[in-house]
């Protein structure tokens, strides 16, 4: 709120930590989280799974570069840095493809060669092989059900 009053609302406001929306002149504003939280998911994910071998700047810059393709006119107008995606895979998913492009792009030598393969065929397919390489917590319950017929 601070900022927005000291700059006669013109402030753009990135925290670390999630704090919620001000009021400023009768219009929401709402700070985005400026951490960990969307680069660096996407860019290992791209950087492992493309077997890139290396980090670059520019993969480093592109990966930035892509979270800004995901920011909406409506993300703009309640004056947010970064997108209201909660789902942190949709977010990786688009970054890790960028990252693979940049790292082709570069003529880096990539391990995966699938990975290659699927770049070869565009954006989306890249991104369609990369959502069939993520990894899903699912777990199957465990209870323990006690043996009735041997403690009797």
């Amino acid at each position: 709120e601070a900022a927005l009053r000291c700059t006669d609302g013109r402030a753009i406001y990135a925290s670390g930590s999630p704090f919620t929306g001000v009021l400023y002149e009768g219009k929401a504003v709402y700070p985005s989280q400026c951490n960990n939280r969307f680069i660096f998911p996407g860019l290992g994910l791209g950087a492992a799974l493309g077997q890139t071998g290396v980090v670059s700047s520019l993969m480093i810059n592109k990966a930035s570069e892509a979270l800004v393709e995901l920011i909406t006119d409506e993300d703009l107008s309640r004056g947010a840095v970064f997108p209201d995606l909660a789902d942190v895979r949709t977010v990786s998913c688009h970054l890790a493809a960028r990252v693979i492009e940049q790292a082709l792009e570069e003529g880096l030598e990539l391990g995966n060669e699938e990975a290659v393969r699927a770049a070869g065929k565009g954006f989306e397919a890249l991104k369609l092989y990369i959502w069939s390489k993520m990894w899903y917590p699912a777990y199957r319950p465990l209870v323990f059900k006690k043996d009735v017929a041997k403690d009797t």
